[in-house]
C-alpha cells in the first residue's frame, strides 16, 4: 500500500490552515479594510501633525528634521493668538449649543402638539429647510441681508421698528455668528427632539393628565426624563460639529473684525495659508484636537450612555 507522497499533502494540508485561519478570524477580516481606512484618513493625519508641530520646518527628509521641542507650542499661545481663538470658540460653541437645544426642543414640542397630520407635515418641512442652505451660500446670503446699506433686514429693523439697526457685521459680529448658526442648525436638534417626542409613550402622558399634572410638570417629570438619550446623543453630535465650525463663520465676517470672531478652525487655516507658519497651524491643531477628545470623553464619562438610560 502506497503513502501520499509530501508534496501530494502539503497543497491540501495548506488549504485547511488557511481556511482554519479565515474562520477563526473572519470578523477581524471583515474589520480590516475599515481599520486601514481609519489609519490612512485619521492615525496617520494626526501623527504626522503632532510631527510637525515639534520640528522647526517641514522637510522631505523627515529623518533630517530640526526638532525644536515645544517651541512651536510657545509661539502658538504667546505670538499666535491660540489663547484668543480658543476663548473665542468656546463662546460660539457654549453659546450656540444653549440656544439651538432650546429653540429645537421648543419647536420640536409645538410640532408635535399639532393636531392636523398635513399641518404637521407642512411645519416640519418647514423648520428642515434651513439646515439645507450650503455654509458658503449662507455666508453670502448673510452678508447681503445684513449689509447696513443694501441689507434687507437693518431696512425692516429701521423702517419697521423704533430702533436703529446695528451694524451686524462690525459691531455685533460675534451674537451675529452664533444667532445665523442657530438658524441653520436649529432644524437638526429639531428632528431629532421630534422623533424623541414621538416616541415618548402616550400612556405616559395620558396618566400623568389623568393625575392632574400641568403642561409644564408632564414635560419636566415624565416627557424630558424620557428622552434623556435622545436629549444627550444630540447635544453630543451637536456639540463636537460646533467644535468644527469654519465655512460660516469665514464667508461671513473672515474671523474679523480683527479677530473679533477668529475661531480656533480660522486661526489654524489662517497660520497655515496666510502667514505660512505650518508648524505653528499644527501645533494649534494638535492641542485643539486633546481638548475637544478630552471635552467629549469627561461628558461621557460623567453622564454616559449608560447613564442616560437609567
Amino acid at each position: 500500500m502506497s503513502t501520499p507522497t509530501q508534496t501530494e499533502t502539503t497543497p491540501q494540508s495548506t488549504f485547511a490552515r488557511l481556511r482554519d485561519l479565515w474562520n477563526d478570524y473572519l470578523p477581524y477580516w471583515f474589520m480590516a479594510p475599515m481599520v486601514a481606512v481609519m489609519v490612512m484618513i485619521t492615525f496617520f493625519p494626526g501623527a504626522y501633525d503632532l510631527y510637525l508641530s515639534l520640528i522647526a520646518e517641514p522637510t522631505l527628509d523627515v529623518f533630517a528634521a530640526d526638532f525644536v521641542g515645544l517651541r512651536n507650542f510657545e509661539t502658538a499661545f504667546t505670538r499666535g493668538g491660540a489663547i484668543h481663538s480658543f476663548v473665542i470658540t468656546i463662546t460660539v460653541v457654549v453659546s450656540a449649543l444653549l440656544l439651538e437645544t432650546v429653540l429645537g426642543f421648543v419647536l420640536a414640542a409645538l410640532v408635535a402638539g399639532v393636531g392636523s397630520g398635513r399641518a404637521k407635515s407642512f411645519y416640519r418641512v418647514l423648520f428642515i429647510i434651513p439646515m439645507a442652505v450650503a455654509p458658503v451660500s449662507l455666508a453670502t446670503i448673510g452678508r447681503i441681508m445684513l449689509n447696513s446699506e443694501i441689507g434687507i433686514i437693518p431696512y425692516v429693523i429701521n423702517t419697521g421698528t423704533p430702533f436703529a439697526a446695528p451694524n451686524f457685521l462690525s459691531e455685533i459680529p460675534l451674537l451675529t455668528v452664533i444667532l445665523l448658526d442657530a438658524w441653520n442648525w436649529t432644524p437638526f436638534m429639531f428632528i431629532i427632539f421630534y422623533a424623541g417626542l414621538s416616541s415618548v409613550p402616550k400612556t405616559l402622558i395620558e396618566a400623568s393628565r389623568v393625575d392632574g399634572a400641568p403642561m409644564w410638570r408632564r414635560y419636566v417629570h415624565v416627557i424630558i426624563p424620557y428622552m434623556k438619550p435622545v436629549v444627550f446623543v444630540a447635544t453630543l453630535i451637536r456639540l463636537i460639529d460646533l467644535f468644527r465650525t469654519f465655512g460660516v463663520v469665514y464667508g461671513l465676517t473672515g474671523g474679523g473684525p480683527g479677530t473679533a470672531t477668529q475661531l480656533v478652525s480660522i486661526n489654524i487655516y489662517e497660520q497655515m495659508f496666510i502667514n505660512n507658519q505650518i508648524t505653528v497651524a499644527a501645533a494649534i491643531a494638535v492641542v485643539y484636537l486633546v481638548l475637544v477628545v478630552a471635552l467629549c470623553n469627561v461628558i461621557i464619562a460623567k453622564v454616559g450612555f449608560e447613564g442616560v438610560w437609567d
